[in-house]
């Protein structure tokens, strides 16, 4: 039996871990742009010891196999931020060109006793991300019946207009152990100018049994409609920790509104080893189209990034395998 994997990546390697900065304990969410000098700008939300995120920005080369050229250092923007804010931390989400303006999406955390809010804004820059005015906030839990929202990804549609989709908690379950657990879906929002949105009523995408949470929609659209990649997850069980390891989902639309899942047909190529950086999870995507066409996969490994991030190449549309399960991601 063989099946076609429209969603196909061959993975080059990891780029960065939290050893490889002070202090840092967890490295999530890279959020990608590309410079007119062809190097790739990556935003990063390191997580510290006290568990306080905070962005990073480095630059690498997409010529030198994603060498860093540029190591890692904290946006003062988003330090401001905390401060001012008593925020828990903020963090990169998504990053587009809008003209000569870079937007860069985030999500900051507020502390509520044993749970917490978030809320999405947005960050712009008119030097290519060398320096950001303060967050502008765009949604809060207010949109989404009091429950937080978070990681973003905002796009500005060929046909005119702009859309969102984001995760969007649906439910605490405050008596899960070690923590609270919670449920959340992905849902999407319409906006004319990217100022003012208004929330679709019903999830773009929904969990399917067993799931307990869907995570950081990357969107890109092409010719043929829409393409999704995001993290699925289980709930948390001290039985089973093993359910709470995310992997990647992949979804279509024509639209950007309506959405099929199709997990089966997202997959690498060169399947990580179980003991490989990312041998156990691949979370939090983002898919960036190159000025060459070519298309790249920056994504966290390990223990929600505790093994760092690493980035992976879009092979040929159509390519076939044997249906041996080395391929896919349910494996």
């Amino acid at each position: 039996m063989r099946q076609t994997i429209s969603s196909l990546w061959r993975r080059r390697g990891r780029i960065l871990g939290p050893d490889d900065l002070q202090g840092v304990r967890l490295v999530q969410c890279p959020t990608a742009w590309q410079l007119p000098n062809g190097l790739v700008r990556i935003a990063i939300s390191c997580r510290d010891r006290a568990n306080i995120s905070i962005i990073q920005v480095m630059e690498c080369d997409p010529e030198d196999g994603m060498k860093i050229v540029r190591s890692p250092q904290i946006e003062p923007a988003a330090i401001q931020a905390i401060a001012r804010g008593g925020l828990s931390g903020i963090g990169p989400c998504d990053a587009l060109w809008d003209g000569d303006r870079l937007l860069l999406a985030t999500s900051s955390l507020t502390l509520h006793g044993r749970l917490y809010d978030a809320a999405i804004e947005v960050m712009t820059s008119q030097d290519g991300g060398a320096t950001f005015l303060p967050p502008h906030t765009l949604l809060t839990s207010a949109a989404n019946n009091g429950y937080p929202v978070t990681l973003p990804c905002i796009r500005k549609l060929a046909g005119g207009g702009w859309r969102m989709w984001f995760t969007a908690f649906t439910q605490w379950v405050p008596e899960a152990q070690p923590k609270p657990d919670a449920r959340y879906c992905i849902r999407s929002a319409r906006s004319e100018d990217a100022e003012f949105w208004t929330v679709d009523p019903s999830p773009a995408i929904l969990r399917a049994p067993g799931e307990a949470g869907l995570a950081r929609p990357t969107v890109l659209e092409g010719s043929g409609g829409f393409e999704m990649w995001f993290s699925a997850r289980g709930p948390y069980s001290q039985a089973d920790p093993g359910l709470r390891r995310y992997r990647l989902g992949y979804a279509r639309s024509r639209d950007g509104a309506q959405w099929r899942r199709e997990d089966e047909r997202q997959g690498f190529c060169s399947s990580p080893a179980p003991d490989d950086w990312d041998g156990q999870m691949q979370c939090y995507p983002f898919v960036l189209r190159l000025t060459d066409g070519r298309q790249v996969m920056f994504y966290c490994g390990n223990g929600y990034g505790e093994a760092g991030f690493g980035w992976a190449t879009r092979e040929p549309e159509g390519w076939n395998q044997k249906d041996d399960g080395r391929g896919d991601q349910d494996e």
